[in-house]
Formats: structure tokens, C-alpha cells, sequence
């Protein structure tokens, strides 16, 4: 239960979005793998942008919303294409694993790269955006006064990577 209602506060965040935004965006959520398609398309129903799941080898598009599907590690390639990885089980104890993503988007986008870390268990995308602060990207975490479970956020907040710390809206 207190995965959907995570997944619903970020439910928020997608109306903003419009086919035009000129990046992609990878969502990547410690969900299982049953959860996740049914998610995507929940998800579109909400905004104007292209949601879909992620696919394995399909090259990242602006004005798309990838999510991640549960139970895989998603990378960004440096040809710019998505691997999906079903093989390495948990890496830290997540899987999917947040950090493996955002180090791969840093070592992809470099400056270009972004990470937003929202409110979750645990410490997964610590690293991650620590590899993104440290290729010239930005960072940003979502406040306690508005997380749900401010143990992510607080956790990248840690590293020194966050550039801001803001409300959820």
C-alpha cells in the first residue's frame, strides 16, 4: 500500500510534462515487475508526454517517459540506447537498482544530465547522484515536508551532490 501511494504523489509530477519537453525521462521505482506496465499506462492517462515502458535496446527519445520495469536494472548506453538487466539480481539490495541509472545517464548526458531523487526507503540513488553532480549535471531531492518517506531524499541530500531541496509541487 504504501508503494502505490508513492507512486501516486509522483502521479503529480507528470501533468507537467508535454510532448514538445526536450529531454527524456527515465523513472526508475522499486516496484515489481507486474506493477510497472499497468503503472506506465495508469501513468499516461495523466499527461500529454509519450509514457511507455522501458524496452530493451530501443534508443532514448526527448518528449519521452521511460519507466523502468520492475524487477530490471535499466542502463543508458553510450550510443544512447537502453539495456535492460534481468541477470544481476539485487545490486545493494535494490532491484531495480536507482544508482546503475543515474551513473549510466551521467556517463550518457554529462552536464545535460539530471537527477531527481523523490521520497522513498533506504539510500539507492546516493551514488547515483553523486555521478551525475560530479559530470556537471544537476541534482535536485524532494523535502521532508513533503515526502512520504524522506530516507532517499535524505540520503542524496548526505553526499553534498543536491543542488536544491524542494516541495514535491
Amino acid at each position: 500500500l504504501l508503494d502505490i501511494r508513492m507512486a501516486l504523489r509522483r502521479l503529480r509530477l507528470a501533468p507537467g510534462f508535454t510532448r514538445d519537453f526536450p529531454a527524456a525521462i527515465i523513472l526508475v521505482q522499486h516496484m515489481p515487475a507486474a506493477f510497472t506496465t499497468q503503472y506506465a499506462a495508469q501513468l499516461a492517462e495523466f499527461t500529454n508526454i509519450r509514457v511507455k515502458e522501458a524496452e530493451n535496446n530501443e534508443s532514448i527519445a526527448p518528449g519521452t517517459f521511460y519507466i523502468c520495469p520492475g524487477g530490471q536494472h535499466l542502463r543508458v548506453l553510450s550510443t544512447g540506447r537502453i539495456q535492460l538487466d534481468s541477470t544481476s539480481g539485487r545490486v545493494n539490495g535494490y532491484l531495480p537498482n536507482i544508482d546503475i541509472t543515474m551513473e549510466s545517464v551521467a556517463a550518457f548526458a554529462g552536464a545535460l544530465s539530471m537527477g531527481v531523487i523523490l521520497t522513498g526507503m533506504g539510500n539507492d540513488g546516493a551514488g547515483g547522484v553523486t555521478a551525475i553532480k560530479a559530470a556537471g549535471g544537476l541534482v535536485l531531492a524532494q523535502d521532508e515536508a513533503t515526502s512520504v518517506i524522506f530516507g532517499m531524499p535524505a540520503e542524496a541530500i548526505k553526499t553534498g551532490a543536491v543542488d536544491r531541496v524542494l516541495g514535491i509541487d
